[in-house]
């Protein structure tokens, strides 16, 4: 256990807790004080039916703060990681962060992202297609989570600002900006980004 954070591995594994642990770090400093102190557990899986080298997408947990980590780390397996634990620190689970597709998605990737080394390189790396341009799928160790075009253009607006602005703005409407149903042009206007160009379909809870 680490802070808030209780790390399960697999014997071998024990010794990238360190690493996880920075990862979430990183996450939690990000989020206002009492989410940042929320419990977790960082539980590692496996896929043993297809070898232990193989890349599985594992299904959803459930457990309230609870968030996979596979066998594999380093590489786009750091940001696909933090996307997950900022999913579950915004919604609760992993199902339930799975099925985020609102306004939500803004606080879920900047969270995930905002702390990173090389934030826009990490959301091109996070993302099925490599974009950082219109919709596209984004990649967990669980279900993963769909960014709307209009979503994209607030989350790169907002990683390419001082992270301590952002980080202030995100603490300050946290509750509304992680209110089930709160619109991307919402969540624009809460962290005073333009929402010129987001299009009417925007201000919808959830856009494909």
């Amino acid at each position: 256990m680490r802070g808030a954070t209780t790390y399960c591995a697999l014997p071998e594994w024990t010794g990238r807790a360190a690493d996880w642990a920075k990862a979430v770090d990183r996450v939690r400093s990000l989020a206002p004080a009492a989410v940042a102190a929320r419990p977790l557990t960082v539980r590692q899986r496996v896929e043993a039916r297809y070898g232990l080298d193989s890349d599985p997408s594992y299904d959803p947990l459930t457990t309230p703060g609870a968030v996979t980590v596979g066998t594999r780390w380093g590489g786009n397996r750091v940001p696909e990681f933090s996307a997950g634990l900022a999913s579950v620190l915004v919604a609760g689970d992993e199902k339930a962060g799975g099925e985020v597709c609102d306004g939500r998605v803004v606080t879920v990737m900047w969270l995930a992202l905002g702390a990173a080394p090389d934030p826009l390189g990490d959301l091109r790396h996070v993302r099925l297609d490599d974009s950082t341009e219109g919709g596209a799928y984004v990649l967990t160790p669980t279900s993963g989570l769909m960014m709307s075009a209009g979503q994209t253009t607030v989350v790169k607006t907002l990683l390419q600002r001082p992270r301590t602005e952002v980080a202030a703005q995100i603490k300050a409407h946290w509750t509304e900006l992680t209110r089930p149903g709160v619109s991307t042009v919402r969540a624009a206007e809460l962290l005073h980004v333009p929402a010129t160009g987001l299009g009417g379909a925007e201000g919808n809870s959830c856009v494909a």
